[in-house]
């Protein structure tokens, strides 16, 4: 037999001992590359882009005001880690995985521990680091197989090879699972605790930190239901772990123990419903969805103004008037510090879900305020300025006042306060650049026609405006005239039309406006307080559209500007439906109730005195700043160089014969004497009889007036005006009956003039004393009339 030298075999398999050793060696080594290249090139993972939060409405001190759903129906609520609660932070790294900052990603002694207890029949033990649990979340792993495991093993190694510790805990604390559709720390504070994730308790830290590792048992709703031993034996657990690491918390053990109040989804707010429908709706176009819209709402005052709302439909509803809006102004700052959108946004009887701030209506009166604001600027006026409210003619439009009577000669704030339709259309008539409707185009109000459409209309409703344009243009009057936009969100983008604010009246022509509008404002407020005495002024208007479809109350008061309709959205009439008596009552009640809450000062019109303005006597019945020949007078406010302070002309002094009363022409000593006498228009004259008031008219001439060489100057007095025909009417007349087609001529006059004579052409037709009328047949053809 041939045989192998006893050392050789030993050096052989010493010889193959070592290549398997060196084989593994390049298998561990390959194995050790392999990974590093994959740890090195694994792709960056999406950690929280592409998740969809709910997006928070606040209100404008950070309370919440609506949280939204995400896209995917969940409550998720997007927080940084800076703003949760540290004892939470520490309490579910104890609680969740300890060696959280030492380990990356997995934790290889915890996963040999839970797969021998595992493969041996023991308990099945949880492995998961917070890395791994979030890895599950964020991807949707199904983590009971041995590859689930194995792909989130992989998954939370490349999380941690590309994101900090920070971000990666941040990222689990929003996506956790609360129970239910709740996700993340923060709905969780907020729908629980009804608090933020910052200011959770250590009680209420404890009694959600086990809730992620079981959320359908652990969901602390269950403490209210049927599995309160769950949750006590999960806060039990994580009460000694604390302790064990905070043993100086012991004396104070027994309140990790204490009953939570815990409240449901159902319990969120949903405050100023209209807005925060809005907010959403703005945060959805923005694309800014899951990112909190802070709001300028109050929520004292917002729940003040939908008390108020409330109670007025209640005590109104056998009236039909079951429906209002009110918009609240801080005019300091333009913030919305209470929208009411309808009297009640979850009834569909009265479409409460209609934002009514934002609907337009036909404003009636509310609008005549900045009439007699821009005639002020133009000189057209002040104060007490004599205006005629009589019957008028307008090329055609013939307008009555609401009550259906005329009350002859007033004064410009005593039109304004008591809201005479024919004076504000004479002024609106007169008034040049701007016009009113200029004057609307400028505050930016959203108009749906264009001039030619409106005419004088505009001055009695005839637009439609959104409360929210009216409230701009009251809060213009409080801010001196210059008009700034409405502030409800304060970080939404800015408008293209980068003018944010503008100067549309003189700080004067705004301060009188306001103290034209505050003289009624005691009167009216004691009858809507029922007797009781005002103490802050309110500056304000009422308007009622023309057949009863909106009725409107605008004002200011201390610091706020309130817009009050109330209405029907459907535009239904009701006869009830009167400004002053409806949304009067409403902006009245308001007014006290914040004067009370906030005790407001009176603050509109503080800075009166560091204007241009006088203060002097007029003439009480005229307005002249002439007072020599008035019997009685008054003070009223001007604007120096640009009031006007043109005599009216009403009272004159004349030369009368002492022996016959008979007026004079020429001044003789002994025998006549100077006389003042008021000279009102026969249109005036006649109002005043129509109200059993009739005035004494200047005695006529004496004959020897009429001579030659004494004849008076019949200038001096006003000129006729023609009454009827109208102006710009075209008159149709019967060829076959041509003396059926009779026109009626009548003209008013000054108050001295007996006869008028009428004349076609150079054609006299006769004569007729002042308002009487003279019936008369045209001829064919064109002609000028004349008086």
């Amino acid at each position: 037999m041939s045989g192998i030298p006893a050392g050789c075999g030993g050096k052989a398999r010493a010889a193959g001992g070592r290549g398997i050793l060196g084989l593994a060696g390049l298998l561990l080594a390959g194995c050790l590359l392999v990974a590093a290249g994959w740890w090195l090139c694994v792709p960056r993972p999406p950690l929280l882009d592409g998740i969809s939060f709910s997006t928070p409405v606040l209100d404008r001190d950070g309370s919440l005001l609506r949280l939204s759903l995400s896209e995917d129906h969940k409550y998720r609520l997007r927080v940084h880690l800076e703003d949760i609660a540290p004892e939470f932070i520490e309490a579910t790294l104890l609680y969740e995985d300890r060696l959280f900052h030492e380990h990356a990603g997995v934790n290889p002694g915890a996963l040999l521990r839970a797969a021998w207890s595992t493969f041996s029949g023991g308990r099945r033990m949880g492995a998961s680091t917070i890395t791994m649990q979030l890895a599950r979340l964020r991807y949707g792993l199904k983590t009971d197989t041995i590859s689930g495991k194995l792909r989130q093993i992989e998954r939370a190694l490349a999380i941690e090879r590309h994101y900090s510790k920070a971000e990666i805990l941040e990222a689990y604390c929003n996506l956790a699972p609360y129970g239910g559709n709740i996700e993340g720390i923060g709905a969780a504070a907020r729908i629980y605790f009804q608090t933020s994730a910052r200011n959770l308790t250590l009680t209420e830290c404890l009694s959600l930190v086990g809730v992620p590792q079981n959320p359908t048992h652990r969901n602390p709703l269950k403490a209210r239901e049927q599995e309160p031993e769950a949750i006590a034996a999960a806060r039990a657990r994580l009460s000694r772990i604390w302790l064990e690491a905070h043993p100086e918390d012991k004396d104070n053990a027994f309140f990790h123990s204490l009953p939570l109040t815990v409240h449901s989804p159902a319990d969120l707010p949903f405050a100023a419903p209209h807005v925060s429908v809005e907010a959403l709706r703005l945060a959805h176009a923005s694309g800014s969805t899951g990112k909190a819209v802070r709001t300028t709402i109050d929520q004292r005052a917002q729940k003040l103004v939908e008390r108020h709302i409330a109670s007025f439909v209640s005590r109104r509803a056998r009236d039909g008037l079951d429906n209002a809006c009110a918009l609240l102004v801080h005019w300091p700052s333009m913030e919305v510090r209470a929208l009411a959108g309808s009297a009640d946004f979850h009834n569909p009887r009265i479409l409460g879900q209609v934002d009514g701030t934002t609907a337009r209506r036909s404003p009636g009166s509310t609008l005549k305020p900045f009439i007699y604001a821009l005639a002020l600027d133009q000189g057209l006026i002040h104060p007490r300025t004599l205006l005629h409210d009589s019957p008028r003619d307008f090329k055609g439009y013939s307008p009555a006042n609401a009550d259906g009577r005329f009350r002859g000669p007033v004064s410009a704030e005593d039109a304004l306060a008591q809201s005479r339709n024919i004076p504000a259309i004479m002024l609106a008539n007169q008034l040049r650049d701007p016009d009113l409707y200029d004057f609307l185009q400028l505050a930016r109000a959203e108009l749906p026609a264009g001039r030619d459409e409106y005419g004088l209309s505009l001055v009695l409703g005839g637009a439609e405006m959104r409360p929210r344009d009216l409230a701009a243009l009251y809060a213009m009057l409080a801010n001196k005239g210059l008009w700034q936009r409405l502030v409800l969100f304060p970080d939404a983008p800015k408008e293209a039309d980068a003018g944010q604010q503008s100067r549309l009246l003189s700080p004067e022509a705004s301060a009188l406006t306001l103290h034209m509008l505050r003289d009624r404002a005691s009167e009216l407020r004691a009858r809507h307080l029922s007797g009781a005495a005002p103490r802050l002024p309110v500056y304000w208007k009422s308007g009622t559209s023309n057949g009863h479809r909106d009725a409107w109350a605008a004002g200011v008061y201390g610091d706020y500007v309130l817009v009050v309709w109330v209405g029907n959205f459907d535009g239904q009439a009701n006869p009830a439906l009167l400004g002053a008596s409806t949304a009067g009552e409403i902006l009245f009640n308001i007014a006290e109730a914040m004067e009370i809450a906030e005790n407001l000062v009176d603050t509109p019109l503080a800075h009166m005195h560091e204007l241009k303005l006088v203060r002097a006597k007029v003439c009480a019945d005229t307005g002249d700043i002439n007072t020599s020949l008035c019997p009685e007078t008054t003070f009223s406010w001007y604007i120096p160089g640009v009031s006007p302070i043109a005599d009216s002309g009403i009272y004159r002094s004349i030369l009368v014969d002492i022996d016959t009363g008979l007026r004079a022409c020429i001044e003789k000593p002994g025998k006549t004497r100077r006389e003042t006498w008021a000279f009102w228009p026969t249109d005036l004259q006649r109002m005043f009889r129509q109200a059993g008031q009739a005035r004494k008219t200047p005695p006529p001439y004496a004959p020897e007036c009429f001579n030659q060489e004494n004849a008076p100057d019949f200038l001096s007095g006003r000129a006729p005006a023609i009454v009827s025909p109208r102006e710009n009417i075209i008159y149709h007349r019967s060829v076959a009956h041509p003396e059926r087609g009779k026109l009626a001529l009548s003209a008013d006059a000054d108050a001295d003039v007996q006869t008028l004579f009428w004349y076609h052409g150079k054609k006299f037709i006769g004569r007729t004393a002042p308002a009487e009328t003279l019936f008369w047949v045209p001829p064919g053809g064109k002609g000028l009339l004349r008086v």
